[in-house]
């Protein structure tokens, strides 16, 4: 049974791929789905004004005015969230979501699997296999116990929702999921199809508890993070980079380029054009640091969370006579800046600014955790539930005219295309 963090992690997904469509085949799945993204993005908040929640709440999270109130209802039952009304009217919230607690849990244990519709139960279950592989359709069909009617009916409305895809790879029935697979899916796939999921789920999943770990050390012991990999989990793993399904980032030191491995870049919905170059920090900071434990020239660092946790708190790495070559591709990526300290040694100082302590925060959790967490919240929103009614208006307006603009070129497109054609035949 699905419960607590997972429950609501892809309920989130499925209201993300969703939006504002209606599905009458879900009822209490997108309320959850809602009250995770809502949660989310009121982190850390200060009071909003109900007018501006309603308007940001339907433009950016399809959250319609006539859900919202259910939604609201939940997160203060849950104390996420203080109401503030004049007579039965809201006119303002206070989040108060916990900045150091798992929101997905406070959400999750409001809500129960058993409380939820075939439709919606078999959805987060087919979700639920496909987060760290794509799976054979037959084989979920078996594990879920779905009827077939009720499996290609979640199936279609995952697929308009983009977080599932079939496809048909060497005479078999596979589902992925875009969202957690952003590149070369078709190439996961038909590896999938080839080679079997167990051992791609393996590989995947090592690679997730040592993130960042260097290519060269694992093609040279077979093991990675102290797991020992079969041959064919060593291949697989070579053919995920060669594939493009992994893109691991390489670094340039001294007489030698390292290929760090990392978990494959999730989908444009888990994270938008906004957070890629947060991502790309923070890989890079988790390389770097793996870097001085793993392949030093002389003395390694014993906890790399332990260095990323200093910078974050002090600002700057000790100095040491190895940092000018470690440290060097993060000041090319305006992370921050070597200091000299004395002849040979320098100590790396991070530029304090809102993108680069993102970074780094998400690098902490990258070796922690291996998870990606954060990396859906919406900035632009945020930035629309800090201001006023107008400024939302405006934001709303410029994507109506946008929309306008887009439809009003290609009419007259068509009907040039449509002259031309007449033209011809004449």
């Amino acid at each position: 049974m699905i419960k607590g963090r997972k429950l609501i992690e892809l309920s989130h997904d499925i209201q993300s791929g969703l939006g504002s469509t209606d599905i009458p085949d879900f009822d209490r799945l997108r309320t959850m789905g809602m009250a995770a993204t809502l949660a989310m993005h009121l982190r850390g908040m200060p009071e909003i004004d109900y007018n501006v929640l309603r308007k940001v709440s339907d433009f950016y999270f399809s959250i319609p005015s006539m859900a919202l109130k259910e939604v609201l209802s939940i997160l203060a039952e849950i104390e996420y969230i203080k109401i503030q009304q004049v007579n039965s009217r809201i006119v303002s919230i206070i989040p108060q979501v916990p900045r150091f607690k798992d929101l997905h849990e406070g959400v999750g244990n409001f809500f129960t699997y058993s409380e939820l519709n075939e439709h919606e139960q078999g959805t987060l279950a087919i979700l639920a296999a496909l987060q760290s592989k794509p799976e054979n359709k037959d084989k979920i069909l078996h594990s879920t116990g779905l009827e077939n009617q009720v499996l290609k009916r979640c199936v279609d409305i995952g697929s308009f929702g983009n977080y599932f895809k079939e496809f048909r790879a060497r005479g078999k029935d596979i589902l992925a999921s875009p969202f957690y697979f952003a590149d070369n899916l078709e190439g996961l796939v038909d590896m999938s199809a080839k080679a079997g999921t167990d051992d791609i789920a393996i590989v995947l999943d090592i690679i997730k508890k040592n993130q960042g770990w260097p290519l060269s050390l694992i093609q040279k012991r077979v093991e990675l993070g102290g797991n020992k990999l079969t041959t064919t989990q060593q291949s697989l793993l070579i053919q995920l980079c060669q594939d493009g399904i992994l893109k691991p980032p390489s670094i340039d030191f001294k007489r030698q380029r390292e290929t760090f491995i990392f978990t494959p870049r999730p989908g444009s919905h888990r994270m938008d054009v906004s957070q890629r170059e947060v991502y790309e920090r923070a890989m890079a900071l988790v390389s770097c640091v793996r870097k001085g434990q793993l392949l030093a020239d002389k003395y390694p660092i014993k906890s790399p969370k332990a260095i990323l946790t200093a910078l974050k708190d002090r600002g700057y790495i000790g100095s040491n006579s190895e940092a000018e070559n470690q440290y060097k591709n993060l000041v090319f990526l305006k992370v921050g800046s070597l200091r000299r300290i004395s002849s040979g040694s320098s100590q790396f100082v991070i530029n304090r600014t809102e993108e680069n302590l993102e970074a780094l925060d998400l690098a902490i959790n990258l070796l922690e955790t291996g998870d990606l967490s954060g990396m859906d919240v919406k900035k632009d929103a945020q930035i629309a539930l800090s201001k006023d009614d107008s400024y939302i208006q405006s934001i709303v307006s410029a994507a109506e005219l946008k929309k306008r603009a887009q439809i009003a070129v290609t009419s007259e497109a068509t009907e040039q295309f449509e002259q031309l054609i007449l033209g011809l035949d004449a």
